[in-house]
């Protein structure tokens, strides 16, 4: 039988082909801005779509390999990014832009009858599209970025591309499965409000969705009740909406809720707080720590129940309303000290403080935009302090969101836990030989209910009585104490109340 030959290959082809036979560098990084103009140039070329595919396989393979060595380094972000993470993070983001839009144009280009002769189908090359647009997702949001452009538009591309060479008649694929999985997993993903976990966090909660998020519910039909509903629309290139705040005007929506997801995490978490291990449960290893527990009950109030704002908040024009921010809580602990006394071993660090800018504010907190001086460390649970002026007191938050708008504006939204605060030492019982803490006290709040608190790195602190060490015009005080209830934990630090034993 008689073939048609293929056009000899263009100098630009002859490159890329040239390039995938020769190894690999010793930095996967040197490879990551070759290997995504390789897969900018294959899209560029006027090639049947047969070759492309072979060809993209290839680079995908590449890809999967630098991924696996890159990826892990954005599990301890914290921004600002630093320029090579910042570098590494784009890096990553843009090849799985350019790949995912590599199948997707393939998934349209390509005769089935063709796929038929290399034994694929057209819903292996949708699932390899979706496969690259959710690495995407998650890339971004390990490092805080906003969804990159295209992403969600062309995710739904994929889906109703696969849906249309599903025929109705016949069982149900397999393929066609994965990849109602794969975008599930996405949709749960942006709807657990993935901007105030950890990158650590984050990937776990994507590794978790991998498994459970066949238990979300997606239907093209609108439903009877805006009541727990999502949705996103082809023509919007946007992440999931409340129903509740915003209802499709047109297009291909596709409707979506969590309530299902959210019973059978809170089953979950209950066997483990009940001592299950976690491969018992099918569950990723790391759910044997409390953070990640933590961060998939979380997850599991927004799948339960989309949150909404519940106070109004009044919104400020940028920078006509500056406060200056502490980050880090040694440097806290030392603004409210005063002194030089040694800080955390954890937390050697200078001073750092630096103008904000007040986006909007409400009864609980406020929404900041950085505007100058020096930031670093921020992750979403870590302890600031904020004041509105030089002789005014530090009000003590917690980042509970934090965006990396760009590299040079980060925005964070922070939540008031305590008006001011005073700089004591705590020294937990059995610990003597250990130098004590530095820590935060919180005074009482008997308006919500609350009663002297303690904010400290995180520690276990409130497992077990300790002593409280006071020093005050000279004097040290010391106070045995005995923890109480738990206010807030997070992978940064915990809040708990407790009680004066003696002085």
């Amino acid at each position: 039988m008689n073939r048609t030959a293929l056009p000899a290959p263009s100098p630009e082809l002859q490159q890329v082909l040239d390039w995938l036979t020769s190894p690999g560098a010793d930095d996967p990084l040197l490879d990551l801005l070759p290997l995504r103009n390789h897969v900018v140039t294959i899209n560029a070329l006027e090639r049947p779509a047969l070759h492309r595919l072979k060809i993209a396989e290839l680079l995908q393979f590449r890809a999967e390999q630098i991924d696996d060595t890159l990826h892990p380094l954005l599990l301890d972000a914290k921004l600002p990014l630093p320029e090579h993470l910042a570098k590494i993070a784009q890096g990553l983001i843009d090849l799985r832009a350019e790949l995912g839009s590599t199948w997707l144009a393939i998934a349209r280009d390509i005769d089935p009858a063709e796929l038929q002769r290399v034994h694929r189908n057209s819903l292996q090359i949708c699932l390899r599209g979706l496969d690259n647009f959710s690495r995407q997702l998650v890339a971004s949001l390990l490092v805080a970025s906003p969804a990159p452009a295209g992403l969600w538009r062309n995710t739904q591309a994929l889906y109703h591309q696969a849906i249309e060479g599903v025929d109705p008649t016949a069982t149900y694929p397999a393929e066609m499965a994965l990849i109602e999985v794969r975008l599930k997993a996405m949709l749960a993903l942006a709807a657990a409000q993935p901007e105030g976990l950890t990158p650590r966090e984050l990937a776990f909660l994507a590794s978790y969705l991998v498994d459970h998020a066949v238990a979300l519910q997606m239907s093209p039909l609108a439903p009877t009740t805006t009541e727990n509903w999502l949705w996103i629309e082809t023509s919007e290139d946007q992440p999931p909406v409340t129903l509740a705040r915003r209802t499709p005007a047109s297009g291909q929506p596709l409707f979506f809720h969590c309530q299902d997801l959210a019973d059978l995490a809170g089953k979950e978490l209950a066997q483990l707080a009940e001592g299950a291990t976690p491969s018992s449960l099918g569950l990723p290893i790391q759910a044997a720590g409390s953070d990640y527990r933590n961060a998939l009950e979380r997850a599991r109030q927004c799948w339960m129940a989309p949150r909404k704002r519940s106070y109004n908040r009044k919104k400020k024009v940028a920078g006509t309303e500056n406060v200056e921010v502490c980050i880090h809580l040694g440097s806290l602990w030392e603004a409210l000290c005063g002194t030089t006394h040694e800080k955390p071993a954890s937390e050697k660090t200078d001073v750092t403080m630096s103008g904000w800018g007040l986006l909007n504010e409400g009864p609980a907190g406020y929404a900041l935009m950085h505007i100058s001086g020096a930031v670093e460390g921020i992750v979403p649970g870590c302890a600031i302090g904020i004041r509105t002026g030089a002789n005014a007191a530090w009000q003590i938050c917690l980042v509970r969101w934090a965006r990396n708008e760009s590299r040079e504006h980060i925005a964070l939204g922070i939540e008031v836990m305590a008006p001011h605060a005073q700089a004591i030492r705590i020294q937990p019982d059995g610990h003597r030989q250990q130098s004590p803490v530095a820590a935060l006290l919180l005074p009482p709040l008997p308006a919500i209910n609350r009663g002297e608190a303690i904010l400290a790195a995180r520690g276990e602190y409130n497992l077990r009585p300790f002593t409280l060490l006071h020093e005050r015009d000279g004097r040290l005080q010391i106070v045995e104490c005995t923890p109480g209830r738990s206010i807030a934990e997070t992978s940064s630090v915990e809040i708990f109340e407790f009680q004066r034993q003696s002085t």
